[in-house]
């Protein structure tokens, strides 16, 4: 065992022996030209590309070794140790120290290098491991990722165990992910103890991760009663009026004339119309896939987005077309689907519930994208909720909950103007 260690190091100390002899004989063709101490400046410069390569060790010896040579070949008597000149002694004491020191120096240097590089590796693995499970909204995509990425910037095989604890092992390190714990990485202790930043930071990565897709499971959920809720309330009027105007209509012991019969068959046209319109808003959230996790980002102008939610609103387009005053085309970011939902809905209450002009504006700002409705107040709004405005409502704030922003409905008294408001970040 001590020859295995000791083999690798031989070659490395015969450059430390011969480059200090190589300059000297190099130069000793010229001794009768050149001073003891152009040759010394020589040798250090050989001490400078020794340490540099192999550390301050054996840049200390070749520094001994040159200062030997040196005093042999260029200092009189030749070829013998003895010093006539005491003023040598002081050369070769500086020569020593400055040998020592320009070791030392670079063995710093080359730490420091080290340190930053390492650093730098640490730092853009955490970019690349923060960056791609941004990137992947399944867990089971992000955890393999995880995995994958670790294993190649670590050179060394790594887990993330989702299904059950792993067995713990002596020569592996279990990181547990989540709490109470829904995956764990496994990797070798080793790797643990040199590479600590990387790893904690997958971990905290994940734990994040994980936590954030149960939060929006949670809102999902929580959206989706919601607009039960909301749908259920609004069904419940215009249905009661059109099962009682019915039952009235076919109560054979009640006798109408014509004028009420016509009233009845009346309301029921326009229950029914009401009815319809709830169910057109619920197969608009199916078709744009409102219960599940994924929406489909892409780029678009808001002049595209206009025009997408006044066709969705054909009956109405018109009149809001005449009323609606739009700013200028601006590049949004977003599910286009999604927002041409939340848009109609927001001029159709505008429309219904409001007094025109109806000012949109959309943009980006710092912070995202924006689309905002202003419009007058009526004097008097409807007391019931059987038009559909409050299911409308609920669909703008589903819609802004995707996409992991806002809705807001304001009402300034002072201006009397009511603001409809939708952020989301890019």
């Amino acid at each position: 065992m001590a020859k295995a260690l000791k083999l690798p190091y031989l070659p490395q100390l015969a450059v430390t022996i011969l480059l200090p002899a190589l300059i000297v004989l190099l130069c000793l063709p010229l001794r009768d030209w050149i001073s003891p101490t152009d040759v010394a400046m020589l040798q250090l410069l050989g001490v400078a590309w020794m340490a540099q390569q192999y550390g301050w060790r054996l840049a200390t010896v070749a520094t001994l070794v040159s200062v030997l040579l040196l005093n042999w070949c260029f200092v009189p008597p030749y070829y013998t140790f003895d010093v006539h000149d005491a003023s040598f002694f002081i050369s070769f004491v500086v020569m020593v120290l400055l040998g020592l020191l320009i070791s030392l120096l670079s063995e710093r240097s080359k730490q420091q290098v080290k340190r930053l590089r390492y650093a730098m590796s640490q730092t853009r693995g955490m970019y690349m491991l923060a960056k791609g499970l941004g990137q992947r909204q399944d867990w089971q995509k992000q955890c393999a990722y995880a995995a994958k990425l670790l294993s190649r910037r670590l050179g060394t095989a790594v887990e993330v165990i989702q299904a059950q604890e792993p067995k713990v092992v002596a020569e592996h390190a279990i990181l547990a992910v989540g709490n109470p714990p829904v995956a764990w990485v496994v990797v070798p202790s080793s790797f643990l103890s040199s590479h600590p930043t990387l790893l904690h930071t997958a971990q905290s990565l994940l734990t994040q991760s994980y936590a954030q897709q149960d939060r929006v499971k949670a809102q999902l959920e929580q959206q989706k009663a919601m607009l039960l809720r909301s749908l259920s309330h609004d069904l419940r009027t215009p249905l009661a009026t059109i099962m009682g105007a019915s039952s009235m209509l076919a109560d054979p012991e009640l006798q109408l004339g014509s004028e009420q019969r016509q009233q009845q068959a009346q309301n029921i046209y326009q229950q029914s119309q009401i009815l319809n319109q709830h169910f057109e808003k619920v197969l608009e959230l199916s078709k744009a896939q409102l219960t599940t996790h994924y929406i489909q980002h892409s780029d678009f102008s808001s002049d595209d987005l206009v025009a997408g939610a006044l066709a969705r609103r054909g009956d109405q387009a018109a009149e809001l077309s005449a009323h609606l005053k739009c700013s200028s085309a601006v590049p949004l970011q977003g599910d286009l689907e999604l927002l041409e939902i939340a848009l109609a809905n927001m001029l159709e209450n505008s429309l219904r519930h409001g007094v025109a002009p109806f000012e949109l504006s959309l943009g980006q700002s710092a912070s995202g994208c924006f689309i905002r409705l202003s419009n007058g107040i009526k004097s008097a709004l409807p007391a019931a909720r059987d038009k559909g405005h409050g299911l409308g409502l609920n669909i703008c704030q589903a819609v802004a909950a995707l996409h992991q922003g806002k809705f807001d409905l304001g009402i300034a008294q002072a201006s009397e103007k009511v603001t409809a408001a939708m952020e989301w970040p890019l």
